[in-house]
Parts: C-alpha cells; structure tokens; sequence
C-alpha cells in the first residue's frame, strides 16, 4: 500500500509536510497512513524480533493533524488554569473510552503545559494495561503554523530499559519543517526529560512492588 503521509529525508520521516521525526534505531519501524476525519497522518510501529506477525507491537510513534476533532485544542489557547481543566477531561475521556479498545488505564501521570520564548506545549504520559501488557503513552500536543499536532510514543513497560530513551528522544527531537527560505528547526525540547524522569520513577518503583 502506497504511503502517502510520510517521507523518507535522509534519517528522518517527514509527516504532512509540518514535522519530521527520526525513528529510532536499530528497530525496524513499519509505517502507515493514518486516514480519518478526526485525524490525518502516520503512525510507525515496531514488534519484537519473530513477532512481526503479532497484533501487537513492542512500541509505536504516531503523527496526526487532530485539527478536525473538535475535542483537542489549539494548545496556544492554554494557560495554567484551562490547562489544569483540559489535563483532567483528557484523564476522564480516556478513562471512558479506554475499555472499549479492551485497555485499562493503570496510571494517569498528569499533563504539563510549558512555554518557550517561542513555542509551547502540553505534554501528558500516562498507564495502560493492553492486552495484559504493561505500556507507557506519552502524548505531546503542539500548534504548528494552522495545524493542531498530537506527536504520540508508547511502548511496552517490560522493556522500558530498551525503549525509554529512544521514545523520549524521538518526541524531544521533532523538528518543524521550514516554510520556504526559512531554517530547519529542531525543538529539542528540554521540558519533556522533566517528564521523562517522572515516568522512569513510576517505571522503577513498579518494577519494584
């Protein structure tokens, strides 16, 4: 099947022509379309070594333009209060509809809007239980040019010393592609390794119980 929503330029997939991320390595990552009314872009997933063939893979990233869903806003709309009241109807509408894809939601880690002197974001990891795994989902909504973006990463706790990193990295090295004349612009994010630390914490004292 042709993919139509992401390209290949040099290390990096190049999604809808607003964001490029590198897909980390030494997985082989298999990608998609993602093709809805409520959502366009692409998702690249990756399975353990003889388990391609599995339903479920080890880890995924995902790109989508949600700017026809009328549940996700415009993240530069957010200040410290509305992004407390968004933080909890993201907790309550993934709470109820979490079921209905047979996942339990174990962990709501809360969101975390921040600002930089140009850009801003709202960052939010959570817990799920999937198919009697264990996967962590850390979900990074941002506003680039007309678009409202979710830059989405889960992976499978059980090998949270594989993947952790990699996703993390993945997520806090997007870059926004240039209009023409303009610089590539790799964000480089330091607000999401705060967010990073708290998830290896949950990690650790789980692994811990």
């Amino acid at each position: 099947m042709e993919i139509k929503n992401s390209t290949l330029n040099g290390n990096r997939m190049e999604v809808l022509g607003l964001v490029s991320i590198q897909l980390p390595s030494p997985w082989w990552w298999s990608g998609q379309d993602i093709e809805d009314v409520k959502a366009r872009g692409a998702a690249f997933r990756t399975f353990a070594e003889g388990e391609e063939d599995e339903e479920l893979d080890v880890a995924y990233l995902l790109v989508v333009d949600v700017t026809g869903d009328p549940e996700e806003l415009n993240v530069l709309s957010l200040d410290e209060d509305s992004a407390k009241s968004y933080d909890q109807y993201l907790y309550r509408r993934l709470k109820k509809t979490l079921p209905d894809g047979g996942m339990e939601l174990i962990e709501w880690l809360s969101s975390q809007l921040y600002e930089t002197d140009n850009f801003k974001g709202f960052l939010t990891i959570y817990i799920v239980k999937d198919q009697g795994k264990m996967r962590l989902n850390v979900v990074h909504r941002i506003r680039v040019r007309e678009s409202n973006l979710v830059i989405a990463g889960c992976f499978d706790i059980a090998m949270d010393d594989q993947l952790t990193d990699p996703i993390f990295d993945a997520i806090k090295k997007i870059a926004i592609l240039p209009l023409d004349g303009e610089e590539y612009w790799p964000l480089n994010l330091d607000q999401i390794t705060e967010a990073q630390k708290l998830a290896r914490e949950w990690m650790e004292e789980h692994r811990n119980r």
